[in-house]
């Protein structure tokens, strides 16, 4: 293992606890991963030293701190993610927060009132965009699948003269590997429209986001980094972000209230703090930030390396295995962090091999199963549910190995 690797392991408490006597094999960080030692504890001195007014409230020495502090963060962000200037950081709890605050903000307009998604969108990026579709406010247009990618060309096709908003995940949280966002960005702009990409399944192992490619608007989770929960950040490019309309509005966010003429009038501030409405979560962005500068100090071409040998160990185990069947092309799952796969054998049954997987000598084993909030991409591939391992920078070849022993097992239980 990579020396670099080797130390950012050890930032990982959960990987020596033991569960109900067992030790833990964990191998479901697309869900989440295990959270940093240093994001933790900077988390905690933050909430200790700094717990005062914020949000240039106050004017005192503690406020100013923490303002200095939470505006530090904001600018390792906006570095993380390849954004123009902190000023186009929004800090949000997170992708689903970050989409509902872009798709309830966006600028639709009668002429221009289509959203193209991708049919691998997660449903934290399908679900605010089909709620305005339920209420008429959009059209809401999905392009299909093509060996379980996304069809480009049918992408192509469905963005027009109407099209306000594309919207493409940046790496697939059920299928793996990776979407070409550059493709996806001339093509949006080509027609008039902005690209949002997920990039909550790319960030973790790659290291920037969408806005590298030419993404308007792109969105990452902090937990799925091992930063707390509740953390992350959403980068609007500052021509789009002039054009959105705060929509969480409330403490932070006004410029002047004035009163004449027998009504109030009220002025948004611009940029990021007409979208902060209250008090934030000013030391999850803190350990946000601890928990980026300790990634890039340990480099993302290090953490790729070492997940793409991981998912290339774990092709090479399972493709031996009688029983289940890998999904999507090699060539493409060595580009992501991340392996699904079905079951062919009679009686296979995969709630209970997620239970069974609980109950291994010593050790439970940690994976994902079921539709993964990837409700777009089961209907289009006719998938009911799949069985998903996922890994990060702390997972070593044991740990596929022990699933493997473990599929193994449960397969020779089946008559």
């Amino acid at each position: 293992m990579n020396k670099e690797i080797s130390s950012l392991k050890k930032e990982f408490p959960a990987l020596k606890a033991r569960f109900g006597g067992k030790r833990l094999t964990y191998l479901d960080s697309a869900c989440t991963v295990l959270k940093m030692r240093g994001a933790a504890e900077e988390q905690r001195r933050h909430l200790l030293e700094l717990g005062g007014c914020g949000g240039k409230r106050s004017f005192h020495a503690l406020a100013s701190a923490m303002e200095e502090n939470y505006y530090a963060a904001r600018s390792r962000a906006a570095s993380f993610m390849g954004a123009g200037s902190p000023e186009e950081i929004i800090f949000t709890s997170g992708v689903t927060d970050a989409v509902n605050l872009l798709a309830n903000s966006f600028p639709f307009t009668p002429e221009r009132n289509e959203v193209v998604l991708s049919p691998l969108e997660h449903n934290s990026v399908f679900l605010p965009f089909e709620r305005l579709a339920s209420a008429g406010k959009i059209k809401l247009r999905v392009a299909p699948l093509k060996d379980l990618r996304v069809d480009l060309a049918a992408l192509a096709k469905m963005t027009g003269p109407k099209t306000a908003l594309v919207c493409l995940t940046h790496a697939s949280n059920i299928f793996g590997g990776r979407e070409d966002i550059a493709y996806a960005a001339d093509l949006a702009h080509s027609a008039g429209a902005y690209l949002f990409t997920d990039d909550a399944q790319y960030s973790p192992t790659h290291g920037g986001s969408g806005a590298l490619y030419g993404a308007d608007a792109c969105a990452f989770s902090g937990h799925k980094m091992g930063a707390p929960y509740c953390t992350g950040a959403l980068y609007v490019k500052r021509e789009l972000l002039a054009r959105l309309r705060p929509w969480r509005v409330g403490g932070g966010t006004v410029e002047d209230v004035s009163f004449a003429g027998g009504r109030y009038k009220v002025k948004y501030l611009g940029n990021y703090q007409g979208f902060e409405a209250g008090v934030q979560n000013y030391s999850g962005a803190s350990a946000l930030a601890v928990t980026l500068v300790r990634l890039e100090k340990c480099g993302f071409e290090n953490i790729r390396a070492h997940v793409s040998g991981l998912v290339d160990g774990a092709l090479k185990g399972l493709a031996g295995i009688r029983g289940v069947r890998v999904l999507g092309r090699r060539e493409d799952l060595l580009e992501g962090s991340l392996i699904s796969m079905v079951p062919e054998k009679k009686g296979f049954s995969v709630p209970d091999f997620n239970l069974f997987l609980n109950h291994q000598p010593g050790r439970f084993i940690a994976v994902r199963t079921g539709r993964h909030c990837a409700d777009l991409a089961c209907l289009a591939s006719g998938l009911r549910e799949t069985i998903r391992i996922s890994f990060f920078a702390y997972n070593t070849p044991e740990d596929t190995s022990f699933f493997i022993e473990a599929l193994k097992k449960y397969l020779s239980l089946l008559k």
